[in-house]
């Protein structure tokens, strides 16, 4: 099954209520995250059912408004009240700077042990947590659920004399330099996906500097539609709209297998055009360091719920999201794609 994304933020915080409830449990005992990527989820104890929720949630986007991080916190908000699984205010809040790295660390510091404040953190954030050698972690969050994956998507301005992926590699190939791509902060997915095609092109990535990033899609769609780059790339939710209006031209897309909506069946991947690339971007939902089991659990069983209802799915399946969901080994997965991810990076030499 496939998922969308496409949700337009009416302001950087947004609050929306319904409804859930349970019993008053025992005191439980915590989960003490890890301080480095852990292979293994931590040992607990049995513990009696939480109530979580008894107040406000407060849900971190951790980027500019309009990107995939706001887009995935405002439907995961909107799915959890909307669809009345929880009773409680949910309110969503925007901390824009190092692919989600700068949010990612006032929830390591500021909020450990409550479970009321999440965020939404992804391969974007590992990426520039190991480019930036970070102090703060993904895996020091507690991991609550994997909610999706989803292609990037390579474009144009509509205008462009780039009418295929063999155009720009071609100009990649002459000058990468003379060739600017936008796309989400440095060192995060989109990033590394233009540092691998001007690599395929044959260039010094180490001596590359076309990449302009941005803190949000909306900033990265603005300069691509006006020419101020040539190329973006982004996830392929966040360009599915002008896209479709014409104003930008897609030339590929970087899953392995073509995407599943009638006008995106139609844009070709990277390795349908003979480039050997695939890239899948990745987002989950996380809470501080040491929760309680209790509510982790019960953050799980929202989660769960979350990604059943009509809200998520049909609002998803119009942006090709792919459905990856789960609650389980994360704290393995996640210290998988750390290791991965240094690899490739410093391999690409975005790793200083």
């Amino acid at each position: 099954m496939r998922f969308a994304r496409a949700l337009a933020p009416a302001a950087a915080a947004l609050f929306v209520a319904a409804a859930c409830g349970g019993a008053q449990p025992a005191p439980s005992p915590t989960i003490a995250a890890p301080t480095t990527a852990a292979t293994t989820a931590p040992t607990v104890a049995a513990t009696p059912a939480s109530k979580y929720p008894e107040k406000g949630i407060a849900l971190m986007a951790p980027a500019a408004a309009g990107g995939g991080f706001d887009t995935t916190a405002r439907l995961v908000a909107r799915a959890m009240t909307e669809d009345k699984i929880v009773s409680v205010p949910v309110t969503v809040s925007n901390v824009a700077g190092a692919g989600g790295v700068t949010g990612m660390t006032q929830v390591i510091k500021n909020n450990a042990g409550d479970p009321y404040q999440l965020i939404v953190v992804g391969r974007v954030t590992l990426g520039n947590q190991v480019t930036g050698k970070t102090e703060a972690k993904v895996s020091q969050l507690t991991p609550i659920a994997r909610l999706m994956a989803e292609s990037d998507v390579i474009v144009t301005p509509k205008d462009s004399p780039f009418k295929t992926i063999k155009d720009l590699m071609d100009a990649l190939k002459k000058d990468a330099n003379s060739v600017k791509f936008a796309g989400g902060s440095a060192g995060g997915i989109d990033h590394e996906l233009a540092a691998r095609l001007v690599k395929a092109a044959g260039g010094d990535v180490k001596t590359w500097k076309g990449y302009v990033p941005f803190a949000g899609g909306g900033e990265a769609a603005a300069a691509i539609i006006g020419g101020q780059v040539q190329v973006g790339i982004s996830g392929y939710g966040e360009f599915k709209t002008h896209i479709d209006s014409g104003n930008m031209k897609a030339l590929a897309v970087s899953a392995d297998k073509p995407l599943s909506g009638a006008a995106a069946s139609k844009i070709p991947t990277l390795k349908s055009a003979g480039i050997d690339i695939v890239l899948i971007n990745w987002r989950l939902l996380a809470a501080p360091p040491n929760i309680k089991e209790g509510d982790l659990k019960a953050l799980q069983d929202i989660a769960k719920k979350v990604v059943a209802t009509n809200t998520w799915k049909d609002f998803a399946t119009k942006n090709d999201w792919f459905d990856n969901f789960t609650t389980d080994g994360l704290p393995a997965y996640i210290a998988g794609e750390e290791k991965d991810l240094t690899t490739t990076l410093t391999d690409l030499g975005l790793v200083k």
